[in-house]
């Protein structure tokens, strides 16, 4: 009977550890929506970090990894939001982050507190400091803005909001005040459409015009859909298959037998399929072993047309070279296009 009594006590000393323990571990979430995170946020009273995450990045993978084998003191809730989930997109159309891993830090209530960037060891204290005190830390955040993490977080948070609001079709005209200041796509996008909402048709038209004006390849690339949207604003008649688009004949050009300190042309015709003008706006290179030969990196292919534009290979090395080509235009299906060159030098 005795040791029958110890046995029992001892497995519930375990049990009780093993509990501790496990209330100990990180308590994670998956590709949640921000709505049903912050829910649980809410409904325990606690701060709670997104973390945004390219699956093909390996810092990001290292960092879920390391964040699932972490033990904390307390439960901490965490949601890793990886990029290439559709559900997850807007996060980076709001944030335009420089640098990924990003863990957003947020309070009980859904209020951005702290932006972290990267996976060090630092960083995770700082995430941790942000988490308990509830505070903006003094982590350094370079971003898009170039503003001042202090200034920037509670802009973010506004947007944030309005974002939200407008979700349950309120606009409160709270993103109003700050346009100027981020003067980016996203809160021009939200502002046009919360005036869309209140049906005033004058001001979204004037909205989607200044939107217009911030048009680069990078921002094409990002808000696509977005821009789609302003353009329909201003044009009712707008057809997206009139827009200028860019192709190529190969998006990877393989380059045999090149001898060792010798050069190699080659050339890329590019097409224009739209029914306007493709204006190139820069053509950036890898390496310096990529040679432009007998063209500007601006240029226009007009509309059904296409210009041939000619590269020098100059082989520094010996073995299998990889160098990249990204052709930035305003190419509706690809502002960003690339193209892989892989030669064989002997």
């Amino acid at each position: 009977m005795k040791i029958f009594f110890f046995s029992l006590q001892v497995l519930l000393l375990l049990s009780f550890l093993v509990s501790c323990t496990s209330s100990q571990r990180t308590e994670l979430y998956y590709n949640k929506s921000f709505d049903e995170i912050s829910h649980i946020a809410y409904e325990k009273n606690k701060n709670f970090c997104v973390v945004l995450l390219d699956s093909t990045q390996r810092a990001s993978q290292s960092y879920q990894q390391r964040l699932e084998n972490k033990k904390l003191e307390k439960n901490v809730i965490y949601n890793l939001a990886y990029l290439n989930h559709s559900i997850n997109e807007w996060y980076e159309k709001w944030l335009c982050p420089i640098y990924l891993p990003t863990t957003c830090v947020f309070s009980s209530n859904g209020t951005l507190i702290d932006l972290i960037p990267g996976g060090t060891k630092e960083a995770f204290l700082y995430t941790a400091k942000a988490l308990d005190e509830t505070i903006t830390t003094q982590y350094h955040y370079a971003n898009h803005f170039k503003i001042d993490k202090s200034t920037l977080i509670p802009l973010l948070d506004k947007v944030l909001k309005s974002k939200i609001d407008l979700e349950h079709g309120v606009y409160s005209g709270l993103i109003d005040s700050i346009v100027n200041t981020l003067h980016y796509p996203y809160v021009y996008y939200i502002k046009m459409i919360g005036e869309m909402i209140n049906n005033d048709s004058t001001n979204a038209l004037s909205t989607a015009k200044d939107m217009i004006r911030l048009e680069t390849p990078s921002y094409l690339e990002l808000y696509k859909s977005e821009f789609i949207t302003a353009k329909k604003i201003i044009n009712p008649n707008f057809n997206i298959a009139d827009e200028p688009t860019i192709r190529v004949n190969e998006d990877v050009i393989t380059l045999s037998d090149v001898k060792n300190g010798g050069e190699r042309p080659f050339n890329i015709t590019i097409h224009n399929d739209g029914e306007q003008q493709l204006k190139i706006s820069n053509i950036i290179k890898s390496c310096s072993c990529l040679e432009l030969d007998s063209i500007n990196s601006s240029f226009i292919v007009p509309p059904k047309d296409s210009i041939q534009i000619n590269f020098i290979f100059r082989a520094e090395q010996q073995g299998e070279i990889i160098r990249d080509i990204f052709i930035a235009s305003n190419g509706i299906n690809k502002p960003i296009l690339y193209i892989q060159v892989l030669a064989n030098v002997m």
